[in-house]
C-alpha cells in the first residue's frame, strides 16, 4: 500500500498537474492494492478528478503533539510538521510506502527495499539553522516501513522533543542520528536513489530551469515544492507552481518537464504549439495581466510555450528568459517595448506580437522604433492606441482588453476590520502618475477621526517621485514618509493603513471582497486591473476620468475631472516627458464622491452592478482569447499577402 497526506490547510487552488503526476506515477510505478489519500481538506479541480477514482480517502486528525509545540514553530511552518507527525503516525499503524506529494516515481522499487523493517534515504548535507553548520541528513520525504517498525517507533517517540521550529532537527538529524543507533532496524538508500537533485539554487536549477540527466539508479525524484512552490519565494529559483501547467510542460526543456512527459494529456503531449507567449514573471500590472491572458490562451486550445522572463542581466534590461527561448510561427512579447528589438533579432522570422499599454496623451519618443520591429502591437485600451497612433507608429495597432478575474473559491474577507467599518482602498506604486498623495488627501478631506472609515493603500514601499533621496526603512524616499507628511497636515485624520509588503493574489482577492469602495484619484491609466477588478466584483469606484479605465468605467458616475496639464516626472524621465500630458485630477470633487459614496452606499453599489455584469460578459477569458486571436490571425494573413 502507499500513503500521500494532503489538505493539511485550507485549499485555496485547485489540485496541481504535478500533484496529480505524483500519485499517478506512484500507481503505474509501484503498482500498491491501495493508496490511501489522509487529508483534512478535500482537493478540488480537474486534476483531482483524475486522482480521486484511484485513491482510498481517510480523513485525517491534526496531531496533539505539534499544537503542544506551537511556540516554537513558524505559523507558515504548522501543518508540514503535522505531516511530519502524521505520516509516522500512518506507517506504524499501517506500513507501507509513504511520499511527499511532490515525488515523481521513476520505476518499480527493488525487493530488498520492500523486505527490509524501515527504509528512509540520506540528502544533500542540510544546514543547522541553529549553528549554521551543515550536517549529514536523512529526509522523510520518501519512506517504506513493516507496519510498527521498531525505528519509526522509536523516531515518533523522540520527535516531540526534537521539534524546535527548525526545520530539520525532528525530521532530518534525528533519525540520522538513530540511524547510527539502531542499523538493523533500518535501511538508509544513498541520495541517488530519492534524492538525486538536492535542495540547493544548483540542484533546483538543473530541475526546474534545464535539461540534466536523472542517474541511471534513481528510483524516484523529490521536487522540494517547498523552496519554489509560492510565487513570492525567489530565493531559491525563479520558478513556481505557475510555470508547470501541463500545456506549458509540453512545450519546455527541462528535467521537470521529461520527468512529468508521461503523465501530460494527450493534445498537450501531442500537439505542437504555434505560438509562444513572453512576458515578465512578476507581481506587477505587466505580470498579471500577462498570466490572465496566457490562461485565457490555452483555456481556447492554443498551441502555446510560455517563456517567462525573471531577473538577469543577460538582455540588458533587467529581465531575461528563464527557459530557452525557441522561434514559433508567432511570438507574443507581452513586455515593455524596450525588449522588441532584441526580440526581433532572435526571432526574425516569427510574427512578433508586442503587448503593451501606455498611459499619457503620447508614448515615449524612443518606443516608437521599438514598436516598428513588430508586425503587429496589441493594447488593452483605445486610450493606448491612440497615443501610439499620434505619435506616428505606422504598425498596426489592436486593442484586446486584459481578461477580468475568475475565481472559483471565495476568498476570507481582510482581516481586523469591522463590519461597520467603510473601507476604502486603493492599489499601486507611490510615484507621480498613480498619484497616491492626491487620493489620501481626498480621503482626508472626506472624512475626519469621527467617521467610521478606513482607507487602505497598498503600494511600493519606495516613494518613487523621490529621485535621488536616500530610502532609510521609514525615512525621506519613503511612502511611509510621504504618507506621514500628507496626515500632518490633517491633525483629526480617520485612519489609513499602509500595506507596503507583498501581497498574494488571494490577500489581493480578500483585499477586494473585503473594500466598499476603490479609489485612484491618478493622472493617467493604460487600463487600471486595480479598479478593474474592483469594478469586476461590483464595487463603486472612485476614479479621474482620463486614460484606459474608460474601456470599463464610460458609465460610472464617479468619475472625478480633471485639466490635461504637461506631465512633470523628473524621477520618470524619459519616459515621462513634458511634451506629454496626463491629468490633473480635482481633488475636492473627489473627496466630494467619496463622502456620496459613503453616505449612500446602497446607492452606489447598484450603480456599479451594470458595469460589474458588463465585465463579466464583455471581458471574460472566451471573449478575450477570441478577440486576441482573431487580431494575430487577421494581420498574419495580410502580412502573408504583403510579404
Amino acid at each position: 500500500m502507499a500513503h500521500f497526506i494532503f489538505g493539511l490547510k485550507e485549499q485555496r487552488e485547485p489540485f496541481h498537474f504535478l500533484h496529480y503526476a505524483s500519485v499517478e506515477s506512484c500507481r503505474r510505478m509501484l503498482q500498491p492494492e491501495t493508496i490511501y489519500f489522509h487529508y483534512k481538506e478535500l482537493p478540488w479541480g480537474p486534476w483531482w478528478e483524475k486522482t480521486a477514482p484511484h485513491v482510498t480517502l481517510v480523513e485525517l486528525d491534526h496531531v496533539e503533539d505539534v499544537p503542544a509545540s506551537r511556540a516554537r514553530i513558524p505559523a507558515e511552518y504548522l501543518y508540514t510538521h503535522q505531516a511530519d507527525f502524521a505520516r509516522l503516525d500512518v506507517l506504524i499503524e499501517h506500513g507501507g510506502v509513504y511520499a511527499d506529494i511532490d515525488t515523481i516515481f521513476l520505476r518499480p522499487f527493488p525487493d530488498e527495499l520492500f523486505e527490509a523493517p524501515f527504509v528512509i534515504g540520506r540528502e544533500h548535507p542540510v544546514q543547522d539553522q541553529r549553528t549554521l553548520e551543515w550536517r549529514p541528513s536523512l529526509c522523510n520525504a520518501l519512506l517504506l516501513a513493516e507496519p510498527g517498525s521498531a525505528f519509526a517507533r522509536a523516531w515518533r517517540d523522540e520527535m516531540p522533543k526534537a521539534l524546535d521550529g527548525t526545520w530539520s532537527n525532528h525530521s532530518g538529524f534525528l533519525p540520522e542520528r538513530l540511524s547510527g543507533l539502531m542499523p538493523g532496524d533500518v535501511r538508509v538508500e544513498p541520495e541517488t536513489s530519492f534524492f538525486s537533485f538536492p535542495a540547493t539554487p544548483a540542484g533546483l536549477l538543473r530541475l526546474l530551469e534545464r535539461e540534466a540527466p536523472v542517474p541511471a539508479d534513481a528510483l524516484s525524484v523529490h521536487l522540494w515544492e517547498h523552496l519554489w512552490w509560492a510565487r513570492e519565494r525567489r530565493d531559491f529559483s525563479p520558478a513556481h507552481a505557475g510555470w508547470y501547467t501541463p500545456q506549458l510542460l509540453s512545450g519546455t526543456r527541462t528535467t521537470l518537464a521529461e520527468l512529468a512527459r508521461p503523465y501530460l494529456p494527450a493534445p498537450a503531449a501531442d500537439v505542437a504549439a504555434d505560438w509562444s507567449y513572453l512576458s515578465i514573471d512578476e507581481e506587477t500590472g505587466y505580470g498579471t495581466a500577462a498570466r490572465r491572458c496566457l490562461a485565457a490562451l490555452q483555456e481556447s486550445g492554443l498551441g502555446l510555450d510560455w517563456v517567462p522572463f525573471a531577473w538577469g542581466d543577460g538582455w540588458g534590461l533587467g529581465y531575461e528568459p528563464a527557459v530557452e527561448l525557441r522561434p514559433h510561427p508567432v511570438v507574443v512579447a507581452h513586455l515593455l517595448p524596450e525588449y522588441f528589438p532584441l526580440l526581433r533579432k532572435r526571432v526574425p522570422e516569427s510574427f512578433l506580437v508586442g503587448h503593451t499599454v501606455w498611459d499619457t496623451d503620447r508614448i515615449p519618443h524612443h518606443w516608437v522604433d521599438c514598436l516598428e520591429a513588430t508586425d503587429l502591437v496589441v493594447v488593452p485600451s483605445r486610450f493606448s492606441a491612440d497615443a501610439i497612433v499620434r505619435s506616428g507608429v505606422t504598425t498596426p495597432v489592436e486593442v484586446v482588453p486584459h481578461v477580468a478575474a475568475e475565481s472559483r473559491v471565495e476568498r476570507p474577507a481582510w482581516p481586523g476590520v469591522p463590519d461597520d467599518v467603510f473601507v476604502f482602498y486603493s492599489i499601486g506604486d507611490w510615484n507621480e502618475r498613480k498619484a497616491l498623495d492626491r487620493t489620501v488627501e481626498a480621503y482626508l478631506r472626506a472624512f475626519t477621526a469621527k467617521d467610521r472609515v478606513l482607507l487602505i493603500v497598498k503600494t511600493s514601499a519606495i516613494d518613487h517621485r523621490a529621485h535621488g533621496k536616500t530610502r532609510r526603512v521609514a525615512g525621506e524616499g519613503t511612502s511611509a514618509w510621504a504618507l506621514a507628511q500628507i496626515l500632518r497636515r490633517h491633525p483629526d485624520a480617520p485612519p489609513v493603513e499602509l500595506i507596503t509588503r507583498p501581497l498574494s493574489d488571494a490577500e489581493i482577492a480578500s483585499l477586494h471582497r473585503r473594500g466598499d469602495c476603490y479609489v485612484s484619484v491618478c493622472r493617467g491609466e493604460g487600463f487600471g486591473l486595480g479598479a478593474f477588478d474592483a469594478a469586476a466584483r461590483g464595487n463603486p469606484v472612485v476614479m479621474t476620468g482620463f486614460g484606459g479605465q474608460l474601456e470599463f468605467l464610460a458609465e460610472s458616475p464617479f468619475l472625478v475631472d480633471f485639466e490635461l496639464v504637461p506631465v512633470e516626472d523628473p524621477a520618470g524621465f524619459p519616459s515621462y516627458a513634458p511634451d506629454q500630458r496626463w491629468a490633473e485630477p480635482d481633488v475636492d470633487q473627489a473627496a466630494a464622491l467619496l463622502r456620496l459614496v459613503a453616505d449612500d452606499r446602497e446607492s452606489a453599489a447598484a450603480a456599479f452592478e451594470p458595469i460589474a455584469a458588463d465585465i463579466r460578459e464583455r471581458f471574460s477569458a472566451d471573449a478575450i482569447a477570441a478577440a486576441f486571436r482573431r487580431a494575430v490571425e487577421r494581420h498574419r494573413v495580410r502580412a502573408a499577402a504583403h510579404s
